[in-house]
This record gives structure tokens, C-alpha cells and sequence, in this order.
């Protein structure tokens, strides 16, 4: 009999394996990420169906024998299933646990990041009254912020001084002033710079206005960051560029 334990987990993607069983990839708030078979969980009738759907919460209860994990049991708490109504929340809500999941590692706890995209989940399945951009605007630039890599708003990322003419570098890792501008960049007005900084204010929360061309400028802040591109926030981005086309 191997070790058990108990925790909070949100399940950030799923493999089958064999005919019934599933490979989770888990985000826990007391290890951080690891991986657990959740065996015959296809089966008809499985009592670990619903521990083996992507994005699922809830306590899993594992047992670890020769370093692996496998879910002997599970008490869910959300399954966030209005996301699979919607395309476009649901790829945000992928880009958002593939995000969690390069930033988060094993054993390494991480609760900001956790309750956040527990939040964020939240946010999109069940607030129809902003749009799913409205809600990844924070959750890209505080989960960065988790990862240690917040933005810098309050100063040039260039030269530390003050901002003049703003432009966003997120090679940079933050807003610049005109002049340090190589390459074409995004500017930042007034009210975009307010809106950036009450991303980071606060309890989350979506934010009010129009916040499409700052998401897609966070999105490319995150991947400069991390260094790597999400495919489901490549799909995130097409579905917008679909819904904002002429009909």
C-alpha cells in the first residue's frame, strides 16, 4: 500500500492511456503541479469520470507508490461546464491552464497563481456580462506578476525614467518611453495605462471597457516572457479576430 494524500486540485490537461485510463497533469495548491493516473475513469459508471475532465476542481484524494501517483477518490467542487458552451471562453480557459502549467512546478507551491485561475475559471463560465477578454487581461499580466515577472508601468522598462510617449516593449518587459523604440510598438495611452494598472489592484476582477487590443498586447507579453507560444491562446486570438470581423 502506498502513501496517501489529499489536495486541491485543478486539472490543466488530460492524456487517455490504454483504453480507460487517463494521465492528469494537476495543479495543487499545497504540491504544485504533478501528474496521476485516473484509472478506468472511461468506463461507464467510472466514480472518477468527472476527477478526469479538464479544468475540473476539487479534492482528489492520490496514493503514491515508486514516485507516481494515481486518484483513488474524488470530492469535486466545479466543473466549470459552461465553458464547453462557448468557443471562445473555452480556448481562453486552455490558454489559461496552459499558461498555469509552464509557470507552476512540482512541488513548488504556488496559492496566488491557484486561486487566480480558479477565479479566472469562475469569471469566464458564469459572467456573461464581460467579455471573455475582459477577464484575461488581469489574468495574463497577474499570473506574469506570479512568475515573477510583473510588468513594469510605473517607469520606463528601457531606462527607468520617466515615461514619455508611451509604447508597450514586452521584450522589455513593460511600457517605454518613444524614443528607446527599435521596432514598431504598440502605444499606450492614458487610459490604456489605467487600465493596466487596475489589472494589477485589488481584488480580481474583470475589467471594465474595451480591453481587446490590451489582452492581445498581454498575450504577447506572456509569451516574450515565458519564452514559448500557447496554442490555445493562438486559437483564443482567431476566434476574436472572427467575432470583431465585418458580418
Amino acid at each position: 500500500m502506498g502513501e496517501r494524500r489529499i489536495v486541491n486540485a485543478i486539472v490543466l490537461r488530460t492524456a487517455n492511456y490504454r483504453d480507460n485510463d487517463v494521465i492528469l497533469t494537476l495543479f495543487s495548491r499545497e504540491q504544485g503541479k504533478l501528474s496521476a493516473a485516473a484509472r478506468g475513469a472511461h468506463r461507464a459508471r467510472s466514480p472518477l469520470f468527472a476527477a478526469a475532465a479538464l479544468f475540473c476542481a476539487g479534492e482528489y484524494d492520490l496514493e503514491e507508490k515508486n514516485g507516481k501517483f494515481s486518484v483513488k477518490s474524488f470530492l469535486p467542487d466545479e466543473s466549470f461546464y459552461p465553458l464547453r458552451e462557448d468557443a471562445r471562453r473555452l480556448s481562453y480557459a486552455a490558454a489559461f491552464a496552459q499558461i498555469a502549467e509552464e509557470i507552476v512546478q512540482p512541488n513548488q507551491p504556488n496559492p496566488d497563481l491557484y486561486d487566480l485561475l480558479l477565479r479566472a475559471l469562475a469569471y469566464l463560465a458564469f459572467d456573461e456580462a464581460h467579455e471573455p477578454a475582459n477577464v484575461a487581461l488581469p489574468f495574463f499580466l497577474r499570473a506574469m506578476a506570479f512568475a515573477g515577472h510583473a510588468p513594469l508601468l510605473t517607469r520606463c522598462a528601457a531606462c527607468g525614467g520617466r515615461i514619455v510617449d508611451a509604447r508597450f516593449d514586452a521584450l522589455a518587459g513593460g511600457v517605454v518611453c518613444a524614443r528607446h523604440e527599435s521596432r514598431p510598438l504598440p502605444v499606450i495611452t492614458g487610459e490604456d495605462m489605467a487600465m493596466l494598472r487596475a489589472c494589477l489592484t485589488g481584488p480580481f476582477a474583470p475589467v471594465s471597457g474595451r480591453a481587446q487590443r490590451l489582452c492581445r498586447i498581454a498575450a504577447g507579453f506572456v509569451r516574450a516572457q515565458l519564452e514559448r507560444d500557447f496554442d490555445a491562446l493562438r486559437l483564443a486570438e482567431d476566434l476574436e479576430d472572427r467575432e470583431s470581423a465585418p458580418r
